[in-house]
């Protein structure tokens, strides 16, 4: 007899099973995850803190209870339907998960729970094997895509039949070993069969923990462990709720629990959850909580723009797509478009300098130029960072250490991202990748985004000193990444082939000093990348042996390295160009050794110190060797290079300062906050300065804040306190993020750059007074040249003029610029032989006078060209203009400015 008497009947039936079975998996959930993430979160917490963590726990426990409800309900019931067509009397029995009689002394649905067991790991294993040798022997994506599907389809066909046996052979091991085991027999016993299968992929996880542990980045540890539970859960709920099912109901008791739940959900979603040191304690100590606030987040995400409004994620206008935490907050217009607090204003892309000196007369040299980049370089795992004198007593970079006794080495040098990917294009650009690069995103999966032609790199800037440029990799990204443009010699013959075990030093060693030995008669620039630190870490026991731990082999990679580094310098000090070769050398990032939940060998991902902090040495012959502090970044690289150089960038702008103060002064830019940036797993920001760290995670709306002198190795998280710092830093950090808008255009980011040279800091050299425009809303306060470029008679230059803006005008007013000689018959009226500049409004447009606010202080540039017959003064007028007037009024006359001859020296200005 069939046990329900109609199929309605029994999908209610399926329905109750699920509600029963999800709250089993829930009610296992949350233990185990709470005690987990306590575990596993590095940081101290408060009780109260404690007590929010398991509300929130729960309050995503009835979260997943909902997720699990529905899923089971849904697939139970429609496989009720599909039965009932197929077969009328199979819509009416028992179903699945239902306990059923024993046959033999084993339930039948074991065996084919075992059987599906092995196909999938024999159809898993062939895809994987088949995916991976087709990615290698075909480049064609569309080609490499039919290969993959069709050997799904064989892999389907071929699993049905496997089922077959591995299920009449797991039904045969079962009926065997059942007067053995009774109840505890695994292939024959559900409950028996959960606690084996979870045993045995505990043993898998451990085994390829130990046995590959380059798998741990993407082995999802936590996340397995917590399904664990929740399946055990699921089954304790599938085997007890026969009996619940028989139990009286009682309403009230129903609706007290749901009233109890939603309570709580309510109070954590509005107060609890939004606490920050909860939240982060979640989502740093737990990926299971993490990706169940994600989905909270999708829910109430009514906007679909990816930010939500509960949990303190704060998305200010919730049906509004353009508006949200991670959005273009477009200047001056009134609009808070990224949920700060604040409009973006144009005043705000004026970036303070502390004082500088230029390049000495003596460094003023033709260069040659050796930048060397080490990926997955420690500071603090070198010897010169202190990795000799710790615990471990490791040399790991005596030539490196030799260097910098006689180099500037900067000892706070923070990686501009987590990861190669990123880091490189920004090192190459002074441009971060996510928030200032142009990308061609169409690459293969598995590669990175190609480097559009639009965006100006190192090796092209060098091209503008006359320098012939090389460049040598050692990784298969290397070979269509965009890193030819201005490239002489490309070479990447080391690394065309992807090859996880590459042992590359050696060569890239060779092909330097081949390289640079063929360009002696010729000044050069040369980038060359050294691969071997980044994992997979291959042993050198010819070299030093410190173990066969990976953290040991790490070790011996960066010694390997600097052995062949060692090599190279030897080699180069011997050539003929040796005494005018700067060498630069940095890393992309750092690598995490099991710090902070990130699994041993994996960086990329985070933005802790063990993936920033990397060295950066510059040996410059004859300049004194120093140690120097405050923050600073690779980045800096391509600015200092040009000046360096004696390369003009005016027409580029840098997300990296020019370091020459410090290469010839000592001086640490001690106040300096330097940033980074990373997508992967989503997207998080930090700025750094030489005493803090804020780290934000955007999607989540949570900080980070560390002091680095009390704990440099950034474990407590002070951001909860609200301490003074956190607002410099979230000020600073939030005028980044502004202004580079998070945008991959370089062209428009330049442009949007060049409007720092808008706001004037200084006073104008020349002070002009009684020049007042749009009803008194503008006054004109002065002229000037550039710092350092005076006007020559025959040569291009620039003159400045300062506004002072009163109040805010609706008169959107243009500017031309007059220059006439100074005689005495055209001491105020133009002469014929005037020059004049375009008539447009300030910078080009990019900022009319409609867009100025009361006290901002205005400084337009005017490219001028002096008559190389003009000797003396010059006056310098400006022609104003509006909608208003018909016709061009004349000038009014703002100063004067002294001409210097050909080659000469002006007089100095007047007052």
């Amino acid at each position: 007899m069939l046990p329900y008497r109609s199929v309605r009947h029994a999908a209610i039936a399926d329905v109750a099973r699920a509600i029963t079975m999800a709250l089993g998996g829930a009610i296992a959930f949350a233990p185990v995850e709470y005690a987990l993430t306590r575990y596993a979160y590095v940081g101290g917490s408060s009780f109260t803190s404690s007590i929010r963590l398991a509300a929130l726990v729960a309050t995503l426990s009835l979260v997943l209870w909902l997720i699990l409800t529905v899923a089971l309900a849904g697939g139970l019931v429609a496989v009720r339907f599909v039965r009932a067509q197929l077969a009328p009397a199979a819509g009416r029995d028992a179903g699945w998960f239902v306990p059923g009689a024993l046959d033999d002394g084993i339930h039948n649905g074991v065996p084919r729970v075992w059987g599906a067991v092995v196909v999938a790991l024999v159809a898993g294993a062939a895809l994987q094997r088949g995916t991976v040798w087709a990615m290698l022997n075909f480049r064609e994506a569309q080609l490499t895509g039919v290969l993959i599907a069709a050997m799904g389809i064989v892999a389907i066909g071929l699993g049905a039949v496997l089922y077959r046996i591995a299920s009449a052979a797991a039904a045969a091991g079962a009926r065997a070993l059942a007067p053995l085991f009774g109840a505890a027999n695994p292939l024959g016993r559900w409950r028996a069969a959960g606690f084996a299968l979870a045993g045995l992929i505990g043993a898998a996880l451990t085994a390829c923990w130990f046995a590959l542990p380059q798998s741990r980045s993407v082995m999802p540890v936590r996340l397995i462990v917590s399904a664990i539970a929740v399946v055990i859960g699921m089954g304790f709920g599938a085997m007890l709720h026969p009996r619940l099912a028989r139990r009286p109901r009682e309403r009230r008791t129903g609706l007290g629990i749901a009233a109890a739940a939603l309570a709580l959900c309510t109070v954590t979603f509005a107060w609890i959850g939004a606490d920050l040191e909860t939240k982060y304690m979640a989502i740093t100590g737990s990926p299971a909580l993490e990706k169940l606030i994600g989905i909270v987040r999708t829910a109430n995400d009514f906007d679909r723009d990816g930010f939500g409004t509960v949990l303190g994620e704060a998305d200010c206008a919730p049906f509004d797509r353009s508006i949200n935490r991670g959005a273009i907050d477009k200047p001056d217009d009134g609009i808070d478009q990224n949920c700060d607090g604040h409009d973006f204003s144009m005043a705000s892309l004026a970036v303070p300098s502390g004082p500088t000196i230029p390049v000495p007369d003596q460094f003023k040299k033709p260069w040659n130029v050796l930048l060397l980049t080490i990926d997955t370089l420690r500071y603090d795992r070198t010897t010169f960072g202190g990795y000799a004198k710790g615990p471990k007593a490791r040399d790991t970079t005596p030539r490196l250490a030799e260097l910098v006794k006689r180099s500037t080495s900067f000892t706070w040098t923070q990686a501009p991202s987590a990861g190669t990917m990123a880091s490189i294009p920004a090192i190459m650009t002074s441009k971060f990748f996510h928030s200032g690069i142009a990308l061609d995103e169409t690459n293969p999966k598995g590669t990175p985004p190609r480097i559009k032609p639009e965006n100006t790199t190192l090796p092209e800037i060098m091209k503008r000193g006359g320098y012939y440029t090389g460049i040598i990799g050692s990784h298969d990204w290397w070979n269509d990444w965009g890193l030819q443009q201005g490239v002489d010699d490309y070479d990447n013959s080391i690394g065309k082939q992807p090859d996880a075990y590459r042992v590359a030093a050696d060569k890239v060693t060779n092909r330097i000093l081949q390289w640079v030995t063929q360009q002696q008669s010729r000044k050069w620039f040369l980038w060359a990348h050294y691969i071997d630190p980044h994992g997979r870490y291959v042993a050198h026991p010819n070299v030093v042996d410190y173990g066969s731990k990976e953290e040991d082999l790490y070790d011996a990679e960066l010694k390997w390295t600097d052995q062949e580094v060692g090599r190279l310098l030897d080699e180069l000090r011997r050539l003929p160009s040796s005494e005018n070769t700067l060498i630069i050398i940095t890393s992309d990032h750092g690598e995490s050794m099991g710090e902070h939940n990130v699994p041993l060998g994996t960086h990329g991902i985070a933005l802790y110190r063990e993936l920033l902090h990397v060295p950066m040495i510059w040996y410059i012959p004859d300049n004194a060797a120093r140690e120097v502090g405050g923050a600073t970044s690779p980045i800096d690289i391509v600015p200092t290079l040009a000046e360096l150089c004696g390369i003009d960038v005016s027409d580029l702008s840098f997300e990296g300062k020019s370091l020459v103060t410090q290469l010839f002064s000592g001086r640490p830019d001690s106040e300096r906050i330097v940033f980074a940036e990373t997508n992967a797993p989503g997207k998080q920001r930090a700025a750094i300065s030489e005493d803090w760290k804020l780290i934000y995670y955007i999607n989540n709306n949570v900080y980070e804040l560390f002091d680095l002198k009390a704990d440099p190795w950034e474990r407590s998280n002070l951001a909860p306190a609200n301490p003074p710092a956190l607002a410099k830093m979230q000020a600073a950090l939030q005028n980044w993020m502004d202004r580079v808008m998070y945008a991959r255009d370089p062209n428009f980011n330049q442009a949007f750059r060049y409007l720092q040279d808008v706001f004037a800091n200084e006073p104008p050299p020349i002070a002009t007074s009684g020049v007042a425009l749009a009803d008194g809303a503008i006054q004109v306060a002065g002229i000037g040249t550039a710092p350092g470029k005076p006007l020559v008679a025959g040569a291009p230059a620039d003159v400045l003029v300062y506004f002072q803006s009163l109040k805010e005008t609706t008169e959107n007013l243009k500017f031309q610029l007059v220059v006439w000689p100074r005689t005495a018959t055209a001491e105020q009226v133009p002469s014929p032989e005037a020059w004049r500049s375009p008539l447009r409004s300030t910078a080009d447009g990019g900022f009319p006078t409609i867009r100025w606010k009361a006290g901002d202080k205005v400084r337009d540039r005017f490219s001028v060209s002096i008559p190389p017959t003009w000797q003396g003064e010059v006056n310098v007028g400006l022609v104003v203009s509006s909608a208003l007037q018909p016709s061009l009024p004349a000038p009014h006359l703002l100063g004067v400015l002294p001409v210097a001859p050909v080659g000469g020296s002006p007089a100095p200005p007047r007052p």
